[in-house]
């Protein structure tokens, strides 16, 4: 490089270096703020809980973004928590909400102040300030659980009339919420606890139609639970209809589907129930195979096949029965009824392993499956 041209570059290299010095020194506050906090988690993950509140303190007071400092305040208060230090718990969570009303930890300040009442204060004034914050913060992700422990408390105190007339009472306040579904849910399941299962087979289906897949996250039990109150009240085709609609927005892909909990139960809830309610064996026989063939990564899949086939002997199809077993043992080796499949076809060979004797017992007749 020419003299002329290094001459020409110092001033653009000075104005680099200031900025590199510029942001050394503004980057500063932030590393003082990790410091701390990185202090504060080695004396919490060390047992040192009165340490890392102090150190956590500091870091609220050097963070530079209100998130980073309301972080803090409640790492400090639930360090405060583990000491048992309960005044001082409580202390920091209401200073985090005087700091930041509307804070993105200020929620959460709420829900464990009212946990901190009640477990260590005065408790109604806690359940009072938990139903306060479920109501303000009906989609936080400790408001579900909240209104459950709410008509828990109210159910232990005044049995399930009661509980449901305080969801009664409180529940319309959450209407049109992220809440919106539990309530119903929970009517349903109290009316079916204070003895009406008409009203609540009606509850359950209208919180599940009123949140359909995806939005509901109780739609699936919802559905089960009346489709189970249906067969109770001796209406085996209408559950049947409960749990098709349960299964109706099951994805039929295989690749990429999305297997939810309930599927596969409600798939051998029909099966059982044209088996033992309608006794239309045909129909039974062939929600079993849909089972084992449709529902890939179920654990049920070998007691489908296993209860096909007995249904195939039951009525003196022995070749059919014999085909099923055999693709059990094929297809499912590791099942427990692999090894009892020459004792529903004696013509297949013989398993490694002995067949359980509860599974004899039951396929002779002397045990109920």
């Amino acid at each position: 490089m020419s003299r002329r041209a290094s001459n020409a570059a110092a001033p653009a290299l000075a104005l680099a270096l200031a900025a590199l010095l510029g942001a050394a020194c503004a980057a500063a506050p932030g590393d003082a703020y990790l410091d701390a906090m990185a202090k504060g988690s080695r004396a919490y993950h060390a047992g040192r809980y009165r340490e890392a509140a102090r150190a956590f303190d500091g870091a609220a007071a050097r963070a530079e973004r209100v998130k980073d400092r309301d972080e803090a305040r409640l790492l400090q208060a639930r360090s405060f928590e583990r000491a048992e230090a309960w005044g001082e718990a409580r202390a920091s969570y209401e200073r985090l909400l005087a700091e930041s009303p509307g804070g993105p930890r200020s929620a959460r300040a709420e829900f464990e102040l009212a946990d901190l009442a009640i477990a260590h204060g005065d408790a109604d004034a806690g359940w009072a300030m938990l139903l306060a914050a479920t109501r303000r913060h009906p989609s936080h992700g400790l408001a579900r659980g909240a209104l459950k422990r709410l008509i828990q408390r109210e159910e232990e105190r005044a049995g399930a009339g009661g509980a449901l007339a305080w969801l009664r009472r409180h529940g319309p306040a959450l209407r049109k919420t992220a809440l919106d579904q539990d309530v119903g849910y929970q009517t349903g399941l109290l009316l079916e606890r204070s003895g009406d299962r008409e009203g609540a087979l009606r509850a359950l289906v209208a919180a599940a139609r009123a949140h359909p897949y995806p939005a509901g996250n109780l739609t699936d039990d919802a559905l089960f639970r009346a489709a189970e109150l249906a067969a109770a009240l001796g209406r085996p085709r209408e559950a049947i209809g409960y749990l098709r609609e349960l299964l109706a927005s099951r994805e039929p892909a295989i690749t990429g589907s999305y297997e939810r909990e309930r599927f596969d139960d409600a798939q051998l809830r029909i099966a059982l129930l044209y088996r033992d309610a309608l006794g239309d064996h045909a129909a039974a026989r062939r929600e079993l195979r849909k089972l084992y063939t449709d529902h890939r990564t179920s654990i049920l899949r070998d007691d489908a096949l296993w209860a096909e086939a007995k249904l195939w002997r039951a009525d003196g199809r022995p070749a059919e029965a014999c085909a099923t077993v055999a693709l059990l043992a094929r297809e499912l080796p590791d099942s427990r009824y692999a090894r009892c499949a020459q004792a529903l076809c004696p013509s297949l060979p013989a398993a490694k392993r002995p067949c359980a004797d509860y599974i004899l017992r039951e396929l002779d007749g002397r045990e109920e499956p």
